[in-house]
């Protein structure tokens, strides 16, 4: 049996419950790593998504953003409380045992890093998300090799027995059991965006601790 769960929370408007929300009182975390940056001294692409979101008709305070990402942390308790619940149910119904959990995410959010917000750009607060699996004969422990989430279909064939060989030659994605199982990943990453606040392809390769981004339109 396959069961896909999906929810929106944390995504933003940043709207939690107050239990969860009262979890990150003067957290340190409210504050943004790299504060906000003037459009003149942002790169090409960042002032593409100014643009876009209109930046010159808002004003921003601390205070708003540090409301936002409490928020946002907010709703990810609230998410990871609902994942224990579906564990519970899981070993209630003495499933857990026969079953995979992978857990992965789409994108995540700037949240107000370099004055940024939301996804669209390949900085690590939108590009970076969780990836996690876990049951038999999964070892527990953290790798911390890049991985797409191109890798998910690969790996839950693996998992499954299903061959993929048919339709190899036009995917690019890797099982991740071989991360899993100590073996070096064999190919770097690929990400390419061309959505909201692009006016031409994005793309970007990511090789361990580097990452190359490219845009026909900027210079090098």
């Amino acid at each position: 049996w396959c069961l896909t769960v999906s929810f929106t929370h944390p995504h933003d408007p940043y709207v939690a419950r107050r239990n969860y929300w009262d979890l990150y009182e003067n957290c340190p975390a409210l504050e943004p790593e790299v504060g906000f940056i003037p459009y003149d001294s942002q790169d090409p692409h960042s002032k593409r998504l100014y643009k876009a979101s209109d930046y010159d008709s808002f004003d921003i305070t601390p205070e708003q953003v540090r409301r936002s990402r409490r928020g946002y942390f907010a709703n990810i308790s609230y998410l990871d409380d609902k994942l224990g619940e579906l564990l519970s149910v899981l070993e209630r119904t003495r499933m857990l045992d026969d079953t995979i959990v992978l857990f992965c995410s789409d994108h995540g959010d700037m949240l107000g890093e370099r004055g940024l917000w939301f996804k669209m750009c390949f900085y690590e607060g939108a590009a970076r998300v969780p990836l996690m699996m876990a049951g038999k004969g999964i070892k527990a422990g953290l790798i911390e090799t890049p991985v797409s989430n191109l890798d998910v279909a690969p790996t839950l064939c693996d998992l499954a027995g299903i061959d993929m060989s048919g339709i190899a030659p036009w995917t690019d994605g890797q099982s991740l059991l071989l991360l899993a199982g100590g073996k070096e990943r064999s190919a770097p990453v690929l990400m390419e965006y061309a959505a909201e606040g692009s006016y031409a392809p994005m793309v970007a390769i990511r090789d361990g601790k580097y990452k190359f981004v490219h845009c026909e339109l900027d210079p090098p």
